[in-house]
């Protein structure tokens, strides 16, 4: 046997190797690009996801505040108006204890007809 005749028989080996190792190389660097631009597309589709959260979290705060503000708005007006009638209430009853107190018939055991139009003109 001739050495010569291994190597060419080693040489058709590592020739096919060598080219199986290429295309190994090829498919490995394509995946990792495949894998990487994957990854660079998750990213971007998960930080607009975020941003869209904290918007609409942000839109939703302010809406809260809004009608936070609007409602207590609306308290602070109707407490003023509760407090006008209350003082003109008060004035009313005030105004009626005096008649009533000027009255001659207060101490008559039924009611006089002024009593009776005193105790209807409260409602």
């Amino acid at each position: 046997m001739n050495p010569l005749d291994a190597v060419k028989g080693y040489a058709s080996l590592i020739k096919y190797v060598l080219i199986a190792a290429a295309i190994a190389a090829t498919l490995g660097y394509t995946y990792h690009l495949g894998s990487a631009n994957t990854a660079a597309i998750w990213s971007a589709k998960y930080e607009h996801r975020e941003a869209e959260i904290a918007k609409a979290t942000a839109a939703e705060i302010s809406r809260q505040a809004q009608a936070n503000a609007m409602a207590k708005a609306i308290e602070a007006k109707r407490l003023e108006q509760l407090a006008v009638d209350n003082a003109a209430l008060e004035l009313q009853i005030k105004g009626l204890s005096d008649e009533a107190d000027a009255d001659p018939d207060r101490d008559r055991p039924a009611l006089s007809n002024s009593s009776r139009l005193r105790i209807d003109a409260v409602h």
